[in-house]
């Protein structure tokens, strides 16, 4: 115990001597240089004792009080670095690669690893080089669960990430919080991790937006895009992610649009191949905009057999994340369907971000044949989770002297941004949640990529929908 306060009070005094350093350097070029008054030691001792004799390790921390023109500085000169790990820094990861689910999260670990090669080339973090051991959910949770207690206790990884469901994120949380190891999910965007389930995060982070924030910027730009509309009806899917959804959105509709009205609901099950007896049904109810709360191929699906059945000549059509998958739709994609996403390969633009311009290429020409050839909003999210977890790190290490603990790395992370591809994202120290804009458009066929694509786009910044720390959505969007 006494070894874990020393180094506490050795993180603090650093901090300050960093402070100080920094105070000392501006004054520098307005006074004369100042005269060191007094010269103190801290000396801390370990013990190691065997049967046979005392090891003991002696660290001297030393304090220079300094006196200049007008101020008195202090300086806490740190103890040599210690040595860092040789052996590679292990990370777990638990995403979904057979399945449905696999459209999604199979292009995410593509970017993950492209991510950790670049790193590993430039000496990896603080020169250990990342190892990672990848485990197949499926998109269970219970196998999700599995996996993360055997990471952890067999594979002895130091760091978790999580490409998973809402369902998988909800029930990793709590033993990530009970395994004292630090999980970083990068979807698994149910609200109610945060608002209801581990409600005050040690251990763990989000990276996506999540479900209220998405919803919320897209019935904000439904408004936008068609402020005439009055009648809405859902195609959506049935189970918790499509009735959230749908939930968010005409609450946050009702607001905006005093003759709001909900004239048609469908709710096919999850991975359905037909979708006709639920477009037939919002049709003849003759909505203004029909909602499609669908994901991945469910998604493609239905837009497909929509198409056939005129659902998009008759109505005006939009989907809550539908900027992630309309590409795999190809030709068939109609123009002028609304459609939002937490990232988008377009934006920010590539001649004004070059981190953008450049995961793109080298995606591209890694995998040309992998979700049309560009990166979706999990890409994006593994790039953030990868490259906020190195700079936590050696944010941390710059701070000790030493491999940082997990809790000096989380230190770190709370309120960090990182830039990614997407441009910035911010881990809130509140709730870890990361957040970042929406990005919203219309689709509009590109003869030279064989999809379409959104055009024209726009952003909507999360001051704009995302609830404060500690406040729930239906709390947020009736404070309106």
């Amino acid at each position: 115990m006494g070894e874990k306060v020393d180094r506490r009070n050795y993180l603090k005094y650093v901090g300050a001597g960093v402070a100080g350093l920094a105070v000392g350097g501006a004054l520098g070029y307005l006074t004369a240089p100042g005269k060191i008054e007094k010269i103190t030691e801290t000396i801390t001792k370990t013990e190691t004792k065997t049967a046979a004799a005392a090891t003991v390790t002696q660290t001297v921390t030393k304090t220079e009080t300094v006196a200049g023109p007008g101020a008195t500085i202090t300086k806490t000169i740190a103890p040599p670095a210690k040595e860092v790990p040789k052996e590679p820094l292990k990370i777990g990861v638990i995403t979904i690669l057979t399945g449905a689910g696999a459209m999604l999260f199979d292009p995410g670990l593509k970017a993950l690893q492209m991510e950790v090669e670049k790193i590993n080339a430039q000496g990896g973090i603080l020169g250990r080089k990342i190892e990672l051991v990848v485990r197949d959910s499926g998109g269970k949770a219970d196998a999700s669960v599995d996996f993360f207690k055997r990471l952890v206790t067999e594979d002895r990884v130091e760091y978790i990430i999580s490409g998973s469901t809402s369902a998988e994120a909800v029930a990793l949380a709590p033993v990530a919080e009970e395994m004292k190891t630090l999980l970083i999910i990068e979807e698994g965007t149910a609200t109610k991790l945060f608002e209801e389930v581990d409600t005050k995060p040690k251990y763990v982070f989000r990276v996506a937006n999540y479900d209220a924030l998405d919803a919320i910027c897209h019935a904000l730009s439904i408004y936008k895009t068609w402020p005439d509309a009055k009648k809405f009806a859902v195609i959506g899917a049935d189970y918790v992610w499509g009735h959230d959804e749908w939930d968010i959105l005409t609450t946050v509709l009702k607001k905006l649009i005093p003759d709001f009205e909900i004239v048609a609901e469908g709710w096919p099950k999850l991975f359905s191949t037909d979708f006709t007896p639920h477009i037939t049904k919002v049709m003849a109810a003759k909505p203004d905009v029909v909602e499609l709360t669908l994901w991945g191929g469910d998604l493609v699906t239905c837009i497909k057999q929509g198409v056939g059945y005129g659902l998009f000549k008759q109505c005006r059509v939009s989907s809550v994340t539908g900027g992630e998958y309309v590409w795999g739709a190809g030709k068939d994609c109609p123009d002028g369907m609304l459609n939002t996403t937490r990232y988008y390969f377009k934006y920010p633009p590539w001649n004004r971000w070059s981190i953008n311009k450049e995961f793109n290429e080298e995606f591209h020409r890694r995998y040309p044949d992998v979700r049309g050839g560009y990166p979706g909003f999990n890409c994006n999210s593994a790039y953030i989770a990868i490259h906020a977890l190195k700079i936590a790190i050696e944010k941390a290490y710059s701070i000790a002297g030493e491999w940082p603990e997990t809790e000096d790395v989380i230190s770190a992370l709370e309120n960090l941004m990182v830039p990614g591809p997407g441009g910035y994202r911010y881990f809130r120290k509140e709730d870890h949640q990361s957040l970042g804009y929406a990005v919203s458009g219309l689709t509009k066929q590109d003869p030279k990529l064989g999809y379409a694509v959104l055009d024209p786009i726009w952003v909507i910044t999360p001051e704009e929908a995302a609830p404060p720390p500690g406040m729930k959505w239906k709390d947020f969007v009736a404070s309106w």
